[in-house]
C-alpha cells in the first residue's frame, strides 16, 4: 500500500513539474532532436574518434528512447491542456508564470497562489465584465484537477 501511495506522489509530481515547465521542456526536446538527427547523419567508419564512449549504436538507441518519452509527455500536456475550459486555461498559464518567479527567486515558500489569485481575477474581469476571486481552496482544487487528468493521460500514453 505505502509503495502504491508513493508512486501516485511520483506521478503527480512528474507531471505538475511537466506542466509547468512544458514550453522548456518543448525547446530542450527539440533541440535534442536536432543533435539526433545530425548524430545519426554521421556516418561510422568503424575507426575510433577521441575520446568518446563506446557502443554507438547503444548510446544512440538510449539517446532516441529518451526523444520518444520527451515527445509523448509533450502530446501528453497538450492533450491535457486541451480538456480545460477558458477559465482553467487562464489559471495553468498563470501558475506558469508563477512558477518562473518562485524560480527566478530561489529563496522562499513558493507562493504561487497569492499571485495566481490577482491575476486570475483581473484576467476574468477584462474577459467577463465581472469580478470573480477565486479562494485559496478553489486555486489548489483546480490544480489538482490538472494535475489528475496529466496523470490519467500520461499513464494511457505510456510515459509512466
Amino acid at each position: 500500500m505505502a509503495v502504491a501511495l508513493m508512486d501516485f506522489k511520483r506521478q503527480d509530481k512528474i507531471s505538475a513539474d511537466w506542466l509547468l515547465n512544458c514550453q522548456e521542456y518543448r525547446n530542450q526536446y527539440l533541440v535534442e532532436q536536432e543533435s539526433y538527427s545530425e548524430l545519426s547523419a554521421t556516418t561510422y567508419s568503424g575507426m575510433p574518434h577521441g575520446s568518446g564512449i563506446g557502443k554507438p549504436a547503444e548510446n544512440k538507441a538510449i539517446t532516441l528512447t529518451d526523444l520518444e518519452i520527451k515527445r509523448l509527455w509533450i502530446i501528453t500536456i497538450e492533450n491535457a491542456e486541451s480538456t480545460l475550459s477558458n477559465k482553467k486555461k487562464a489559471f495553468l498559464e498563470f501558475r506558469r508564470r508563477a512558477e518562473i518567479i518562485e524560480n527566478a527567486k530561489e529563496v522562499g515558500r513558493p507562493g504561487w497562489v497569492d499571485y495566481v489569485q490577482v491575476r486570475y481575477a483581473d484576467w476574468h474581469e477584462k474577459e467577463y465584465g465581472k469580478t470573480c476571486l477565486l479562494s485559496k481552496n478553489t486555486l489548489h482544487s483546480w490544480w489538482n484537477d490538472i494535475v489528475d487528468v496529466t496523470v490519467r493521460i500520461a499513464i494511457k500514453k505510456g510515459c509512466f
